[in-house]
């Protein structure tokens, strides 16, 4: 009898350690990448603030995915060091007015919201995104902070990551 239980408990713990033996971790973002010292650099220089830094790249970019002021943040470079695009995500409290009246009174109104971003450019005006869903739908809506839509854009199925813009 109590060989019998000492073989059954040796077997529940082979089992055991094949299932978790048996799991991957495919996640990419656990990827270690190798960032240039002038990207590295260009980010303590213009984010000195920024903390929990994890590197990843997107394109030719490398992205500090960090907390920059209390907000989760994603600050694009090219691989010289330029900084090209901060994004970070925010509330709808911290959408301006405009942009909230806007939107309100646009076609997307009634959509579901999901996620709300602002975005910070070297050479053009800050935007906000929100992130809205109706039925198999899915849309980026950029606004200027003034409320203009500038654009639309259908993400459904598709990379919903946003680049920063070609200059």
């Amino acid at each position: 009898m109590m060989k019998t239980r000492f073989l059954m408990l040796a077997m529940m713990m082979c089992m055991t350690a094949l299932t978790f033996s048996a799991c991957s971790d495919d996640d990419d973002d656990d990827k270690s990448i190798d960032v240039p010292e002038a990207v590295t650099q260009a980010l303590k220089q213009k984010y000195p603030n920024a903390t929990d830094v994890d590197w990843k790249q997107k394109s030719s970019y490398f992205v500090a995915d960090c907390w920059l002021d209390g907000k989760d943040s994603d600050i694009w470079f090219d691989a010289n060091g330029n900084w090209w695009m901060t994004e970070s995500e925010i509330y709808w409290n911290d959408v301006p007015g405009a942009v909230q009246t806007a939107f309100n009174n646009s076609e997307y109104a009634n959509w579901v919201q999901d996620d709300y971003y602002f975005l910070l450019y070297p050479l053009q005006p800050m935007q906000y995104v929100i992130e809205v869903k109706q039925g198999n739908q899915k849309y980026q809506l950029f606004y200027s902070e003034d409320g203009g839509l500038m654009n639309a854009v259908n993400v459904m199925g598709k990379d919903d990551t946003i680049y920063p813009p070609e200059e």
